[in-house]
This record gives C-alpha cells, structure tokens and sequence, in this order.
C-alpha cells in the first residue's frame, strides 16, 4: 500500500472525509426513515470513516429516532451502535436508555459476548441507566448462568459493573472460585482475565467490605497496568502534561516528583509528589522507601496493609497524586469522567492519595 504520508493519501483522505461532510448536512431523516432497516444501519455503522468521525447532526436525529425502532434492530445492529456511542464517549441519555431497555427485554436470548458490549457504554460514560433497579439484577441472573461459557467475557461485565459501583455478590463467588481460575488459566486470555480480576478483588477490598465471599487467590494477582495507557500513549502529543511537566521541573525540581508512577492495584499517575504538613514538597530523597516505592508483588501485601502504611506516615508528609485530565479522560462535551477514570480517583483516594486535578 501507499505510506500513509503520501501526498496522495492525503488528498483522498480530504477528499473522504469531504463527502462524509456532505452526507452529515444533508437530511438524515431519510437514515433513520420507517423504511430503514438492519441492513442499512449495519453499513453506516460498519464504515471504518463514520466510526471514525462523531457526526453531531446524525446523532441528534438517532437519538429521537431510535427509542421508537429499537424493538425492531437486531443484537448485531445494536452493538455496532453501542460501540459507535462508546467510541465518541457521548453521554446522551436517550440513546443510552434505550441500549439499557434492548438489553433488559432480550438480554437472556443474548451470547455473553454481545452483553458486554451492550454494557460497555454505561461504565464507559460513567452512566446508570434509569432502569437500572431492574437490569442489573437481571444481568447477575445472566451471568450467574453463563459466567464460564465466556469468562473474558464475564470479567467485562463484571468490570462494567464496577466502575458503576454495583457488586454483584453472586457472580463474585463463581469468578473467585477455583474452578473458574482453572478454566480461565488454559485460555489465551488468561493473562488479561488475571488482570481483571486483579482489579475487581481490589476493588472488593477497597468498596465492597460486606463481601464475605471467596477472594482472588493470592498467587494469581497481577498489576492491571504496568505502564502507562495506550490511549494516553497514543494522544501524548496533544496532552498539556509535558506542560505540566516543565512546569512542575521548574517550580520544585525533578529531585521532587515522580511521573507515570505506577500504584497497585495498577493505576499509571502521571505526577506523585509527597507534602508535608508545612506544605512542602518533599525531596524523594526524604521521603521513606517504603512509601516511595509500590509493592513490587501485589500478592504479597493487602491493600488495606498499603492504606495502614501510608496513614501512618501522614503525620509527616501527604502522598498527591496530580492527574492532568485530558478531554479523552471527559465524556463528550462533559465534566464527567469516563467510568474506567473515575473508578480510578475513587480507589486512590481511598488508598490515601489526594487527588489534584489539572
């Protein structure tokens, strides 16, 4: 193929996207028309362009137009607008509500693996459905029945749930248990499935203290993150942390701050610093080993043993966490963190970290 920074490349990407400019001024009444069907959506849906570019107007008219079709798209079709609503982290009740009463009236006829991506968008824009009283009891039912026949699956859900703070006890029992790590361990996935479940027994810890149930084996915890995210990677350039950066370089010193410091349960930061009650940031070089460091073997020390060690020290110094919030860590056109963000706050706070966000 052609390098992607051919001057023709680039011209047939203008011109692209040119037309999908066209299409989005025209009137998309004709899309979602009483004529419309599977099909049609399903290759609206399906172009890698459209995926690509949030289309305002187009939005607009699905979201009047789809809580009066939704009973007549298919589970495919609906999941590839569920992914579209994801990807563009777009908040818009309607359409959320509307994946929320598909899910609720089909979700027993549904495959695991349809479910999770159903569920995606909810923790993704940090969003409970307005009949969530009845679809999360109703999803438990679900999983509760096919929590093996898709453990990735499974582990999404559950993480889904999470980040919305709902713990279905029920199903926790079956993903801690033995049976369900054995089966997980001879999948190819079952590195990522460790992973998640890593969270979800710290998220346990952290937020579910009446659980009495079975917990993650200690021998199969992993860090979620070792690094920082893929997303944050990718979109580096266009982040105000290498300003924050300097600025932090110039204010206090590079001898004062760690960045993209990785916390268990597995949280990238992007600058730890440590004050003391005179608020002052603290040299590393005064700051105690063990609260500088993160446990290098999660399995090792409970987190609540974490929580104990830094409370103790704050009689001397304060661990703060400042997180530089990019518009990608936002819901569209929102004050509101993603879901997978602001489970992320919720747990270092309760760790003992205070948070400034930049």
């Amino acid at each position: 193929g052609l390098p992607g920074e051919s001057p023709l490349v680039r011209v047939l990407e203008d011109e692209s996207r040119s037309r999908l400019g066209r299409f989005n001024q025209k009137d998309v009444s004709m899309v979602f028309s009483s004529e419309a069907n599977n099909k049609a959506l399903e290759a609206i849906f399906s172009s890698q362009l459209f995926y690509e570019n949030r289309q305002e107007r187009f939005i607009r008219s699905m979201a009047e137009w789809l809580p009066r079709k939704a009973e007549n798209l298919t589970p495919y079709t609906m999941a590839l607008i569920a992914k579209y609503v994801a990807r563009h982290r777009l908040r818009e009740p309607r359409l959320l509500d509307t994946i929320a009463s598909f899910l609720l009236k089909r979700g027993e006829q549904l495959d695991s693996k349809v479910i999770q991506k159903l569920v995606f968008p909810f923790s993704r824009m940090n969003y409970r459905p307005s009949n969530h009283s009845e679809l999360f009891p109703k999803l438990e039912a679900i999983l509760e029945q096919k929590a093996a026949s898709s453990p990735l699956a499974t582990v999404n859900i559950l993480m889904s749930m999470f980040q919305l703070s709902h713990f279905p006890q029920s199903v926790l029992h079956q993903v801690f248990s033995p049976a369900f790590i054995t089966n997980v361990m001879s999948t190819p996935y079952a590195l990522i499935v460790r992973r998640y479940l890593s969270l979800l027994d710290a998220a346990v810890e952290l937020e579910f203290r009446d659980y009495s149930g079975p917990r993650l084996d200690p021998r199969y915890r992993v860090l979620m993150f070792e690094h920082a995210l893929t997303a944050d990677e990718a979109n580096r350039k266009y982040s105000y942390k290498g300003l924050v950066a300097e600025a932090l370089r110039q204010l206090v010193g590079e001898e004062c701050y760690r960045q993209d410091e990785v916390l268990p349960p597995g949280y990238c930061t992007d600058f730890l610093l440590w004050i003391n009650r005179a608020g002052s940031v603290l040299p590393l070089s005064r700051v105690p080993a063990a609260a500088k460091a993160p446990a290098a073997a999660p399995a090792a020390v409970s987190l609540r043993s974490s929580v104990l060690a830094l409370t103790s020290d704050l009689q001397d110094f304060a661990p703060v966490v400042l997180s530089v919030n990019d518009k990608w860590h936002y819901c569209q056109n929102s004050d509101i963190l993603v879901g997978s963000r602001a489970m992320r706050d919720r747990h270092l706070r309760l760790l003992g970290y205070s948070l400034v966000q930049v």
